[in-house]
């Protein structure tokens, strides 16, 4: 779970922040919350003192239109021996912290409200979840040895419904584990569809796809017959277009 906490006392920032969080976050397939903020409100505060229930990102304007400031609150989520999780600033001009300030509040970035602020904002979110370990890699564990596989080492996931397992296939290699699809669905980035209800492909991995015959071509010469429901059918479509 990745919990999204913006402060901001301007409404059109407030909401227009939420708004690219929202778009960015439903691409991927994480459990997520935003919640919103115009002060230092004693709910937050109460936020800042129990995170312990997943990860946080803290969005803080620098400049708030009250006696706390964004650096105030960053100095309160410190304080609570809290190093975890992130915090962004967001600032409508120069107003930077010095180094040493910066670095002892461990501030990922600073965002600028007049320059590129939706393609920022989208960026530190995407260096959030890889700090996190959401991204990029498949985290499970398969006879007490714990395994991080590349999302680009995977080509598809499948459910062995006799032997009531997944199997996790890569260009080399197949694992076998006592978990349902779900629990590698949710850890999953957009690279991924789910082509029926007991497979899900990498869709960068597939060469062609035959509708007519029901083949799907992977880029290693493997091929997947029969396996794409009438129901995804539209999906999968889109998503190898917008791939070209």
């Amino acid at each position: 779970m990745v919990n999204i906490i913006i402060v901001e006392d301007n409404r059109n920032y407030r909401m227009r922040t939420k708004t690219i969080i929202e778009s960015y976050m439903m691409e991927t397939n994480i459990n997520y919350t935003i919640k919103t903020f115009e002060s230092y409100t004693d709910k937050l505060k109460k936020i800042i003192e129990h995170s312990d229930d997943g990860h946080y990102i803290y969005i803080l304007d620098i400049d708030l239109q009250n006696d706390d400031s964004g650096i105030d609150i960053a100095n309160d989520i410190r304080s609570k021996c809290d190093y975890d999780s992130i915090i962004i600033l967001e600032t409508g001009y120069k107003e930077l912290l010095s180094e040493a300030q910066r670095l002892r509040l461990s501030i990922l970035d600073y965002v600028c409200k007049s320059v590129n602020y939706d393609k920022n904002i989208k960026e530190l979110l995407d260096l959030s979840l890889e700090i996190f370990g959401y991204k990029k890699s498949l985290k499970f564990q398969m006879e007490k040895i714990d395994y991080n596989l590349k999302y680009d080492d995977i080509y598809r996931i499948e459910t062995d419904t006799l032997e009531r397992k997944c199997v996790v296939i890569t260009k080399n290699k197949k694992y076998d584990l006592k978990k349902p699809l779900y629990f590698f669905e949710k850890q999953l980035n957009k690279d991924f569809y789910k082509i029926n209800k007991g497979c899900i492909v990498n869709v960068t991995k597939i060469k062609k796809v035959d509708y007519n015959r029901n083949v799907i071509t992977f880029d290693n010469g493997d091929v997947l017959r029969g396996n794409i429901s009438i129901r995804s059918v539209k999906g999968l479509r889109i998503i190898l277009k917008a791939k070209e």
